[in-house]
């Protein structure tokens, strides 16, 4: 995956698998034309949402990963964020006697911030995708009316 932007208009999206048949079992139709069983529409809105939700995540993925090695305020603190997490482990097991349940509750605590994070990362991403697009119709109706 490219940490390129690619030009407006353009898709890219390497690497995606098509779950749908090589073979067609049905007719295409016109343009605009309504499928003719609902559940089809349904399954196909599904499949549609599952794979791009997939490049999503493995985009965003793939961007903090950059981030981690061109981005050197990001990658200062993600190097924080592990240090602090492991002087909190290793506290968690110290006064494991008193608190047993504390190293669990740390863990807990990581999964839950690191799983924000992520997802804070997706909702960020598909605005942006919504900005642009909202940005090219403007732009594309301020060149129309010119």
């Amino acid at each position: 995956m490219s940490d390129h932007l690619t030009p407006a208009g353009a898709a890219f999206c390497p690497g995606l698998v098509s779950f749908l048949p090589a073979e067609r079992d049905w007719e295409p139709q016109p343009p605009g034309a309504e499928p003719e069983d609902p559940e089809d529409r349904l399954m196909l809105r599904s499949i549609l949402t599952e794979t791009f939700n997939q490049y999503i995540f493995v985009r965003v993925d793939n961007i903090l990963k950059l981030a981690g090695t061109n981005d050197a305020g990001y990658s200062k603190t993600v190097s924080k964020v592990g240090a602090t997490l492991d002087r909190l482990l290793a506290l968690a097991g110290e006064l494991k006697d008193q608190y047993p349940e504390l190293q669990e509750l740390v863990m807990d605590y990581e999964s839950f911030t690191a799983l924000e994070s992520g997802q804070s990362a997706e909702i960020a991403y598909k605005q942006g995708l919504r900005d642009c697009s909202h940005i090219q119709q403007e732009f594309m109706t301020f060149l129309q009316q010119r």
